[in-house]
């Protein structure tokens, strides 16, 4: 049995701390013990409920009050929150059951790869979320916080997959392609450290408006790797955002000068653009 294992009912009751509760729910998705008594605790729930209400239908007697009612129907979930029992109930337990035994696991479109356009300026260091997309700015919000709302989530089985491989920073990747900063900063922490990892986590303060500790972060990156394309590219934008349109201007020429497909030419217009803005024509 896994050490997962022996909380499924602390999960159940909510006695979970958050961080805890995440990765519980990616455990859930590969555990079939966890799966099982999972759907033992929602028939149980069923049954009280039944034992309670179901019996009015064969006898004169009045039903119960409804608070009554409340409590049973809680009694054997009392701590799940809402969103979870919801999730789970509106998969259907036939539906479950096939979503915890795939055949196979298909990656899909976990870091947006096959998507149209991006609504983040930063760059990803995380090579499967890093392939080129023309940058739309997103309707809501600003550039660095902005989510595409109307991207699925990432599901439970491939975020569970990508764990168990180890690979947190792939999930962190995932999340934040979306937008999804908190979760995110979460994987990011826990993530082995490394020079791509402080990039990210450089997005996410930027994101947060934390200007000085992303440039921070960014800076330290460089020394150890001068030629770091998504760090070039994000201290651009600190800097910009910073108000220096001409320092802007040399660190997204650095990445021009790369010949990355698609980001070398946005970046020779951003330079061009931020160049023009520290010496407007009189």
């Amino acid at each position: 049995m896994d050490l997962w294992c022996k909380k499924l009912y602390r999960f159940l009751d909510g006695e979970l701390e958050s961080c805890d509760e995440e990765r519980f729910r990616l455990h859930l998705a590969l555990c079939r013990a966890c799966a099982s008594g999972l759907h033992d605790a929602m028939q149980l729930e069923m049954l009280s409920v039944q034992a309670l209400c179901g019996a009015v239908a064969h006898n004169d007697a009045p039903a119960p009050p409804v608070e009554a009612r409340k409590q049973v129907r809680f009694a054997s979930l009392r701590g799940w929150k809402g969103r979870a029992l919801g999730a789970v109930l509106a998969m259907g337990l036939g539906a479950l059951t096939a979503f915890l035994c795939p055949a196979g696991l298909c990656w899909g479109d976990t870091w947006r790869s096959g998507a149209r356009a991006r609504g983040m300026e930063a760059r990803i260091a995380y090579a499967a979320a890093d392939g080129y997309l023309p940058y739309v700015p997103a309707r809501t919000g600003t550039p660095e916080r902005g989510a595409l709302l109307s991207e699925p989530p990432v599901p439970l089985r491939t975020l569970a997959a990508l764990e168990d491989r180890g690979d947190l920073h792939g999930i962190a990747a995932a999340y934040l392609v979306r937008g999804e900063l908190r979760q995110a900063a979460d994987f990011l922490a826990r993530s082995p450290p490394s020079v791509d990892r402080d990039c990210d986590r450089a997005v996410v303060a930027m994101a947060a408006g934390d200007l000085q500790g992303a440039l921070g972060l960014l800076d330290g990156v460089l020394r150890q790797v001068p030629d770091h394309p998504q760090a070039q590219w994000n201290r651009a934008l600190v800097l910009r955002a910073l108000g220096q349109p001409l320092q802007a201007a040399e660190a997204f020429e650095a990445v021009a000068r790369r010949g990355e497909p698609g980001w070398s030419e946005e970046a020779g217009i951003r330079a061009r653009a931020l160049r023009l803005a520290g010496h407007p024509l009189n």
